[in-house]
């Protein structure tokens, strides 16, 4: 196991909301914002996904090599500390696991957004969201461990820009609205390595990105995410864009290539949810499997 101090237990136990980086089939790299819960007793990260989007958990059966990038720290009250890097091998087990296989999970989701527990166990929600809680488990075991300065993270809120924006266009906006961004691509040993960066463009060239950290990534296939939350479990806003990075001496640079996993057929809050609910249900059937019944008590106030 490996020895996690009391400063990076804080982070792992307090940031709200990571930056999880896994390889896709195709060799590219995939970073998404998502929840995670460490074990002080096996040394693990859990995370979860639900089996209507279960790429992730697809992407770590094929390669276990991840990282989380803990660099955020809206609502955890530990701003300004230095960020924390993990990169480890995960698994994700095949069965579906409803909200009582993953009692500790919750807790912790629970622990950190208290407000959300009378919503997961409200009549509405159960009506419309059970597909939500029908996960896949994430399973990673920490290798190595990576310190390094906080820097600005987060961005503004206002104004809000359509749905439908062409990736020119988003990030551009991008741009403006975020401080930094995050950098990945893969180090030596072909693990995702994760740092904070500026990032600039002038005129209709590649982009300038200068990292703000001790950065190990490799030229090669890379991504950019721009994220930011509120810290509370609501509104979080993201943009992935997958492309090349370059190294010219000290300098980098950064093709755009794509926006992976973008919805461009969904088009509001509604839409989203009977897709969703559509898409965990033919994975069901697809495998033969009855929906997952739920221990909706696990949701009751303690």
């Amino acid at each position: 196991m490996l020895a996690i101090d009391p400063y990076m237990a804080d982070v792992l136990n307090e940031v709200r909301v990571v930056e999880f980086s896994t390889i896709t089939k195709g060799g590219d790299l995939n970073t998404r914002p998502m929840s995670s819960v460490w074990s002080s007793e096996t040394g693990q990260i859990m995370l979860t996904v639900p089996i209507a989007y279960p790429q992730k958990a697809y992407n770590v059966r094929r390669d276990g090599r991840v990282a989380l990038f803990y660099s955020d720290f809206t609502g955890s009250g530990l701003a300004g500390n230095q960020t924390v890097l993990v990169q480890g091998t995960a698994s994700a087990p095949t069965r579906i696991a409803a909200p009582q296989d993953i009692p500790e999970f919750w807790r912790e989701v629970h622990r950190r957004y208290p407000d959300a527990t009378d919503w997961y166990g409200s009549e509405a929600f159960r009506n419309t969201m059970d597909w939500y809680l029908w996960r896949l488990r994430i399973i990673v075991t920490p290798e190595r461990v990576h310190l390094a300065d906080a820097v600005d993270a987060g961005g503004a809120w206002e104004p809000c820009l359509p749905g439908a924006s062409t990736m020119p266009t988003r990030i551009v906006d991008a741009l403006e609205r975020y401080p930094t961004a995050v950098l990945c691509s893969r180090d030596e040993r072909g693990f995702p390595f994760a740092t904070r960066a500026t990032v600039m463009q002038d005129g209709a060239g590649p982009l300038q990105v200068q990292p703000l950290q001790p950065f190990c990534g490799l030229p090669g296939q890379a991504n950019l995410l721009w994220h930011r939350h509120n810290g509370c479990g609501g509104e979080m806003r993201t943009l992935l864009v997958t492309g090349n990075l370059a190294q010219h001496g000290r300098e980098w640079t950064f093709v755009p290539e794509r926006m992976p996993g973008e919805f461009g057929s969904v088009r509001d809050e509604k839409s989203w949810f009977r897709d969703a609910s559509a898409r965990a249900h033919r994975y069901l059937e697809r495998r033969g499997l009855q929906p997952p019944e739920i221990d909706w008590t696990v949701f009751a106030a303690p």
